[in-house]
């Protein structure tokens, strides 16, 4: 029943997500997914990637975690904005009566319809803000450009989904990323989220404390309320604050002093996320607010108690421990938002509010997400239910209809019911011939031996249809019995049958692949969807790794397999076990080459907020022998390094690391080396040495790479590219040939431990790969070059200076 875009909205989902708009205004999504290349440059069209201003704080440098933590470990949803949710027409339960068909009955029924007036969301997303995927969605609007950019943030691209029939999830792992970016906040997206605004009770304590200190730390578990209570301060100050967040990467310090460049500014640092922190004592930051006030400007700081913990000392008396408000009033709030037709009705329910009890905001609204789905479920369908019928669904769909499933499961023991059932969830809103067929291929994946079948080889789709509590409607769709669940049925398979997991996303892979026009690549999008929900429940990475795997096989869904890594790698909830998983399948020998070509791609995306990560995970993976893994990983690098955001980021990091006692991380940095060396500018001048890009500061990192590199032997694929493109470009420019023989020779001879015979003979190899020496030939003058670089190396050697050449010693 979960909504599986939930982290399309903003923050991990604690937060009481603004009004959820009426189904009938989504749109049809038949768009395909299609690559993530093609959905970032949909998003960059609409001004998505805002670059942060001059002024904003700034990374730094600190080693990252480097050991992976692989270790095992809600359900409402937003109907109509995300997961398999289908709107039921002419559908109804199984077990609900039949609906009278009578005139007058009919007549009553059409007049309701009619007083109906579909509602249209006046709420405005800010697409790249970040919500868990997995807990409760602010709306997901249609990417839809507004009609101007706004003169905030620059972002003016909105989403809204209806039925989940394929949603571009690499259009959604843009919108994380954006969320994760240090952006001024607009005000219509503001406006948004405190649409549905229920004040904790110690909400005063905390505005007391932000007005005194201009500093004030809000903690709660995920569903506290802490972002809409940050904005809601913020904006209740008497100053006319610029509102903004930014973001740092775990690890890297943080003072206030990154904060004092821009006057009257609300700050919001986020440390909701898995694995969010910073170093230092960011407490101890807070004894001098002196040039916060100074500046008129103020900060909110979003975080859980044991990261506060961690970074608290020295931090005085700034935080507050949320007080959520009745979950009754919250409940209340939102079903009025929502234009919930009996909202006192429903909260004033005994069972519901039984069931709610001291629930924290976040869990209010994912209430509200069921009631309201349970509400727009068609009149028809619910005209005989009793209001105590409609509790039963509303309470069964919190709970994933696991109850429901599991007792239909016990009353239908036979595979032609249950593989019929899971591949109508799977393939929600496919033809159902479609389905017929793809459950049949479903049991023979399963290694189902074949049985006699009783009348016309067994059940038909009509008999097939019914079995499972699903409606066949006229143009031949299987409409399942509720909003949810379908996700409801494959989340209780992956679950229930942990055995057969990878032989079905096996399956799910092979009918994606196969399925005509868009209906492949909704299939492969719903499934991402309920992986990601599996891992955050299970708190394994082994399905996502296996889904991940079986689609790197495909070449129709390699991009989706980038992107459903990629997702949920930078999710809030699981980020951190992801990216540790990726850690440790990029040092594992026995992964597929497709898989590992695949984890570089996701390096390449990720290292948009996590840099230092990614240029880990990247040098892991440069180490294999498998040159298709090698050039990805090379094509990952370029990326990073065409950013000119993260160039500078890149080379701070990789200076560091080649100074570093870890192995791992002098082994990543030199292999990072080696694909920049290779780069070359328009004139043929290595890059690494173009004063453009003030290499000066990196020389040191330069010959110190270059030095490891001439002592492997022998010299791998990348090294003998890289060498060939700085002796390429020293003989075609003759102002480069000075400083690449000068970097050359200090490689070679500038070490204080004795390998410079190692290394002038791992020099000779490079340069005779450059230009191969034919002794019985005569010179050509790409002889004579590499020959002279021999020399000015040797005339370098400071232990033989006495030694001739024709080349001077620099």
């Amino acid at each position: 029943m979960n909504s599986p875009f939930r982290f399309l909205g903003h923050g991990p989902a604690d937060e009481q997500p603004s009004v959820q708009p009426n189904p009938s205004d989504s749109p049809t999504m038949g768009a395909k997914s299609g690559d993530f290349e093609a959905a970032r440059d949909a998003a960059d069209s609409s001004s998505m990637n805002q670059q942060p201003e001059v002024g904003d704080p700034v990374t730094h440098d600190s080693d990252p975690y480097e050991g992976p933590a692989l270790d095992s470990r809600s359900p409402a949803s937003d109907g109509y904005a995300d997961g398999d949710h289908v709107a039921v027409e002419d559908g109804h339960h199984p077990q609900e009566e039949a609906v009278p068909q009578d005139r007058d009955t009919l007549q009553r029924v059409l007049n309701h319809m009619a007083s109906e007036k579909p509602q249209t969301p006046g709420a405005v997303v800010e697409p790249y803000e970040r919500t868990p995927l997995g807990e409760t969605q602010e709306d997901a609007p249609s990417l839809v450009p507004s009609p101007g950019p706004s003169e905030s943030t620059g972002p003016a691209v909105q989403q809204s989904f209806g039925t989940n029939n394929g949603v571009a999830i690499g259009v959604q792992f843009q919108n994380i990323i954006n969320g994760m970016r240090t952006v001024e906040l607009r005000d219509d997206w503001v406006a948004q989220q405190l649409a549905v605004y229920v004040p904790p009770k110690n909400e005063k304590d905390a505005a007391d404390k932000l007005r005194a200190e201009h500093v004030v730390v809000l903690l709660g578990e995920s569903g506290a309320g802490r972002q809409p209570t940050g904005l809601r301060l913020l904006r209740g100050l008497s100053e006319e604050l610029t509102l903004k967040r930014f973001h740092r990467e775990p690890k890297d310090p943080f003072s206030l002093a990154d904060l004092t460049g821009q006057q009257k500014v609300g700050w919001i640092l986020d440390l909701r996320a898995e694995g969010d922190t910073v170093s230092g004592g960011l407490g101890f930051s807070f004894q001098d607010t002196t040039a916060l006030k100074a500046a008129t400007s103020y900060l909110v700081v979003l975080a859980n108690p044991e990261v506060w913990e961690s970074i608290s000392d020295g931090g005085g008396n700034v935080a507050v421990t949320l007080k959520a408000p009745k979950a009754e009033d919250v409940l209340l709030a939102h079903l009025r938002a929502a234009k919930c037709r009996d909202p006192e009705e429903w909260a004033a329910h005994s069972r519901i509010t039984q069931a709610i009890a001291g629930k924290l905001p976040g869990e209010a609204k994912q209430w509200s997400d069921a009631i309201m789905a349970e509400e727009s479920r068609p009149v028809v369908a619910t005209a005989t239910a009793s209001v105590n019928d409609r509790v039963d669904r509303v309470i069964e769909a919190m709970a994933d209809w696991r109850n429901q499933l599991r007792t239909w499961h016990i009353e239908h023991p036979d595979s032609d019911h249950r593989n019929f059932l899971l591949a109508a969830a799977s393939m929600d809103r496919t033809p159902v011939d479609l389905i017929y067929r793809a459950s049949e291929s479903l049991a023979t994946t399963l290694g189902e031996k074949s049985k006699p079948r009783r009348g016309q080889q067994g059940p038909g789709i009509i008999e097939l249809t019914y079995m499972i509590g699903a409606e066949l409607t006229a143009d031949g769709t299987v409409i399942l019995p509720s909003d949810g669940y379908a996700e409801a049925v494959v989340e209780y398979f992956l679950m229930d049958r942990a055995h057969l997991v990878d032989r079905f996303t096996e399956w799910t892979a092979t009918q994606a692949a196969k399925l005509k026009g868009d209906l492949g690549t909704q299939l492969a999008d719903r499934v991402a969807v309920w992986v990601i929900r599996h891992t955050q429940k299970s708190r394994s990475v082994d399905v996502l790794k296996s889904v991940a795997g079986r689609w790197s096989n495909s070449k129709i869904l390699r991009g989706h397999a980038r992107d459903l890594l990629s997702v949920a790698a930078v999710d809030s909830e699981i980020g951190r076990l992801v990216r540790d998983g990726i850690l440790a399948w990029a040092r594992d020998d026995q992964v597929p080459e497709r898989l590992l070509i695949t984890l570089a791609r996701v390096c390449q995306q990720v290292s948009q907020v996590y840099p230092k990560e990614a240029l880990l995970r990247l040098g892991e993976l440069a180490a294999s022998d498998k040159p298709a893994v090698t050039a990805a990983v090379g094509e990952a690098f370029n990326a990073m390094w065409d950013r000119p955001e993260q160039r500078q980021r890149a080379r701070e990091v990789l200076r560091k690391w080649a100074r570093s006692p870890t192995e791992s991380l002098r082994r990543s940095s030199s292999h990072a080396f080696l694909y920049l060396a290779s780069r070359v500018e328009e004139n043929g001048t290595p890059s690494l040495l173009s004063t453009e890009n003030g290499y000066e500061n990196d020389l040191p990192w330069i010959v110190q790479s270059w030095r490891t590199t001439l002592e492997c032997d022998p010299a791998p694929d990348a090294a003998v590219d890289a060498f060939k493109a700085w002796l390429e470009g020293a003989a075609s420019m003759p102002d480069a040939r000075d400083a690449v023989f000068s970097v050359l020779a200090r490689a070679v001879h500038d070490a204080p431990e004795d390998s410079s015979a190692v290394r002038f003979l791992g020099l000779n190899r490079l340069a005779t790969h450059w230009e191969p020496s034919e002794p019985r030939k005569p010179l050509t003058d790409r002889a004579r070059f590499r020959d002279s670089l021999v020399d000015w190396v040797r005339a370098a050697d400071p232990t033989n200076p006495g030694t001739s050449s024709s080349v001077p010693k620099p």
